[in-house]
């Protein structure tokens, strides 16, 4: 109750002293001058923002992946790899190492094709990162 009582002093209080004051008019030319104003106030310079890999790279990209996809359609060997030509004969010598020596493991190409390429992405990706932050931070 005590809350209410107080709330309608309040509310007499600013009743009192709203009429009180002066109704203002703005001038007839107000509008006018306060576009001059707006108008006249510089705008800064925005940050321009930039995209971190550029179309060129996009186009070159798509380029790539598509040459990639559609080149081994068009050989008659399917023999034809990269990894046909590494010698791998090394792992021989490390089947002793593994406790694995019964567990016979074979991956596809296309395993070794996707960690290829997705370590390839991520060690360009913490190359454009790296020069978009210290373009960024300098």
């Amino acid at each position: 109750m005590g809350e209410n009582k107080h709330i309608k002093e309040l509310d007499a209080f600013a009743k009192k002293y709203v009429k009180e004051i002066k109704q203002e008019k703005p001038s007839v030319d107000f509008t006018v001058s306060l576009m001059d104003k707006i108008e006249a106030i510089k705008i800064t310079a925005s940050t321009k923002v930039e995209p971190l890999i550029s179309k060129k790279v996009w186009y070159i990209l798509f380029i790539v992946i598509v040459a990639l996809f559609f080149i081994p359609f068009k050989t008659s060997n399917k023999e034809i790899t990269i990894l046909d030509k590494v010698d791998f004969s090394f792992l021989d010598k490390l089947t002793s190492v593994f406790a694995f020596n019964g567990f016979n493991v074979s991956i596809s190409n296309t395993t070794v094709y996707a960690f290829l390429f997705f370590g390839v992405m991520i060690f360009l990706q913490i190359i454009f990162l790296k020069k978009h932050f210290n373009k960024r931070f300098n």
